[in-house]
């Protein structure tokens, strides 16, 4: 086997450290369909949600949204063995944790006292709101959005959940202090959702996102190769000046070199020489013509699938 390091084989990527700076949670009346995929256009720009889903507005920072998955399984033993020999899960339960802010929106009283919306209605004299909290339980179902955004507006990357079917499964309790907003704490129940077919599905999108796909490890369609630095190029023959190539794809992610074949041209054969990771160097020979560069996907699981034919692309380099 071949040596290396614990860092080459660590393969660590900072960029892809996600942390949602702002986030949203939208719920609509039980039964809406959220979209499944699409939450933004061909640019990573952020598509508006159905008509349908009001947003909860602010959230308490020191909570955020919290989403826990809880497992039970049902291990079988066996006489002398130390492990168990057959483990099935038999429930497997996600919940939504948040702590609205803006408690005086139909929404939210609705979700902190189970009232109906319908009886939330200011009197048309002196605008004066008088509900009674049921005495009898029913339990309203809901469907639920919650969108996170990592970096700024102009580079976004959305962590995007979506829950069909929730309904609230715990009150944390109101309290009236000086030094805070009246806020109660939720806790929402994700359901499976017969006409979706899940409890639970996540997405992935933005800007940013785009930038980090090549980095994913996830398999996509290379439909395109972008060449930087762009245009012509000129070396001076015969220095240890070198022009290191940088190919993006079609979102601007950057293409490992160990995908890439890099080719010199007719008029630049001999002229210069080109390193596996894409630094071209001048040799003592005049000539000026084009580098091709190939997007060669890796054989190893999963491959990377590429468009029909395998892209290229060229940039003219010339030797003086």
């Amino acid at each position: 086997m071949p040596t290396t390091t614990l860092t080459a084989l660590k393969a660590a990527q900072r960029s892809l450290l996600l942390k949602p700076l702002d986030a949203a949670v939208f719920l609509a009346p039980y039964g809406t369909q959220a979209p499944l995929g699409g939450f933004t256009d061909a640019a990573g720009n952020l598509q508006a949600l159905p008509a349908a889903f009001q947003s909860i507005g602010l959230i308490d920072k020191k909570t955020g949204v919290a989403f826990q998955r809880g497992i039970t399984a049902a291990p079988i033993e066996s006489y002398g063995e130390l492990q168990a020999v057959r483990n099935d899960i038999t429930s497997d339960i996600t919940t939504l944790e948040f702590e609205p802010q803006q408690n005086a929106t139909a929404l939210n009283l609705q979700l902190t006292t189970s009232a109906t919306l319908s009886a939330m209605t200011p009197s048309t004299t002196n605008g004066e709101v008088w509900f009674a909290q049921p005495s009898a339980e029913n339990i309203t179902y809901y469907s639920a959005i919650v969108i996170g955004k990592d970096g700024n507006d102009s580079l976004p990357t959305y962590v995007i959940k979506i829950l069909p079917k929730v309904a609230v499964s715990k009150f944390g309790g109101e309290q009236w202090v000086p030094t805070g907003v009246m806020s109660n704490k939720l806790t929402m129940v994700a359901f499976k959702d017969d006409a979706a077919g899940f409890a639970v599905a996540h997405a992935y999108a933005g800007a940013g996102w785009q930038k980090l796909v090549a980095s994913t490890g996830m398999p996509y369609v290379v439909s395109q190769l972008n060449i930087a630095p762009a245009g012509p190029q000129s070396l001076v023959k015969g220095s240890n000046g070198s022009l290191q190539l940088i190919v993006t794809d079609q979102f601007g992610g950057v293409i490992p070199s160990s995908m890439l074949s890099y080719t010199a041209q007719s008029g630049l054969i001999g002229a210069v020489t080109i390193s596996s990771t894409g630094v071209v160097t001048p040799t003592n020979t005049l000539g000026s013509g084009t580098i091709q560069v190939a997007f060669v996907p890796p054989v190893t699981t999963p491959a990377w699938p590429t468009a029909t034919a395998a892209p290229k692309l060229t940039g003219t380099i010339s030797v003086a």
